[in-house]
């Protein structure tokens, strides 16, 4: 990767080499470019985007369409940042046919007074990993959910999520395995390849979402982050700082738009148009003596619909089914009493920009709800173009990537302000925060920690 960077002062200011997050999506390809400056926040480089061909619910279909939509975005960005080249991403993997399955793995420990060790738990993860899959999927991760520790002294147990120096006789640890489909995979893999990068990972995309636009107040209290893209809806629940509950909906924005253009008989693309500048999804909310109307070819009658009807098409998809499932899930989750004390509810991506929709959820589903804008762990340079929910995935990758590659840098005290912590989780009042960062392993597992067990009941 070319090192020439002419902006943003990137000489003076690195603190770790550059990290690229792409974004995969139904609608759009996105590629951000970043680094982590002096003072432990994300830094933007530049950016990209451009339309997605030949994907569909979050499947490459047409891989020739989708490898020149990645070229192009990731052209884009290079450009903006005065790079050359892009070598490697981190890459988003989203779709329906993600699988979740769960299982425990226990193991005796000869000396029930020695203190439980992280080598222990990765060698049981490790263990996990060996479990026999159909031939044609592949494991993406593995998530320890919570471990039960017993003592053969008294014969109790109790739960912890994290039992590193603990006693115990015996660990049982619950996991979920996440999986993909092989092929689906291996199209991802292609197309980047295929375009002269190498994918350093694929990173689950609510997980990256998460990182860009969920507090840690949130995560702690209780919150359902919902995102919603262009092909699927993906609904996370959080309580205690570590994901709960998730689900994948096949239900997003693109069926709004396919909605439109049937009823209305117009292009995609105008329906698009159309959604994005009229679009409400709350009738009573919308004016019906304003009139937009739309030319049709061939001599056709020109178009002419009120925002009332058009509200009345949109009302109907997302009330009966991306909200309806989502409560439906929320529901099956056994977590609506958490949430209604807690956080509620945070709308991400670039389905949740429909007008009246924060009303509409807090009506359907009964919980406290905002928006949630993607900027948490960067630099106030942050350009308002990218503080946008759409660009909350792409964004958390390059997050995700950055975090990794930088655990165990340390950051000069002076440099950090006292009133914004350098690992962005809220201080208490009075603490002071200091400037040098956790080694690599303490910081890796907190990472690990904060991303993982995401998808718990996928389908």
């Amino acid at each position: 990767m070319d090192k020439n960077y002419s902006t943003n002062n990137f000489a003076n200011n690195m603190a770790s080499d550059i990290v690229v997050g792409l974004d995969i999506g139904t609608t759009k390809m996105a590629t951000v470019i970043g680094y982590m400056n002096n003072k432990g926040k994300i830094e933007i480089l530049g950016h990209g985007k451009s339309a997605s061909k030949g994907v569909e619910f979050g499947v490459i279909l047409n891989l020739l369409k989708a490898q020149e939509n990645i070229r192009t975005s990731t052209q884009l960005a290079c450009s903006h940042a005065h790079m050359d080249e892009i070598r490697s991403v981190y890459a988003g993997i989203a779709a329906r046919h993600i699988r979740t399955a769960n299982c425990k793995h226990y193991i005796f420990r000869s000396n029930h007074m020695a203190l439980i060790t992280q080598e222990e738990l990765d060698m049981m993860k490790r263990d996990v990993e060996k479990i026999a899959l159909p031939p044609d999927q592949r494991i993406i991760t593995i998530i320890p959910q919570k471990y039960v520790i017993e003592d053969s002294a008294d014969g109790a147990s109790h739960e912890s999520l994290d039992p590193v120096g603990e006693w115990g006789s015996k660990i049982t640890g619950y996991y979920q395995i996440i999986t993909g489909n092989l092929s689906e995979i291996q199209k991802i893999h292609t197309c980047i390849t295929n375009v002269g990068i190498r994918a350093e990972e694929l990173i689950l995309e609510p997980i990256a979402s998460g990182l860009s636009c969920l507090t840690e107040d949130e995560k702690n209290r209780g919150v359902a982050l919902i995102d919603i893209g262009g092909g699927t809806t993906d609904m996370v629940i959080f309580q205690n700082g570590r994901p709960k509950f998730s689900k994948v909906i096949p239900f997003a924005g693109s069926v709004i738009t396919k909605d439109i253009a049937s009823v209305c008989n117009i292009p995609e693309d105008t329906a698009e148009e159309l959604k994005i500048n009229h679009g409400s999804c709350i009738p009573n909310k919308s004016n019906p003596n304003r009139v937009s109307t739309i030319l049709r070819p061939h001599g056709q009658t020109p178009l002419k619909i009120n925002d009332e009807q058009l509200a009345r098409i949109i009302y109907s998809r997302v009330h009966n089914d991306i909200l309806g499932f989502v409560k439906q899930e929320l529901e099956n989750s056994g977590c609506m009493d958490m949430l209604q004390r807690g956080a509620g509810l945070v709308l991400t991506g670039g389905g949740s920009r429909l007008r009246h929709l924060v009303e509409l959820c807090q009506f359907d589903l009964g919980l406290s709800t905002r928006i949630g804008i993607p900027g948490i762990g960067f630099a106030d340079s942050l350009s308002n173009e990218l503080k946008q929910p759409m660009y909350s995935t792409a964004l958390g990758l390059l997050k995700y990537g950055i975090e990794k590659q930088t655990s165990g840098i340390q950051y000069p005290e002076e440099n950090i302000s006292d009133e914004e912590p350098a690992d962005n989780q809220a201080k208490e009042p009075g603490t002071r925060t200091t400037g040098t960062k956790k080694g690599p392993r303490e910081l890796w597992e907190k990472l690990q920690k904060t991303m993982g067990q995401l998808f718990d009941q996928i389908s």
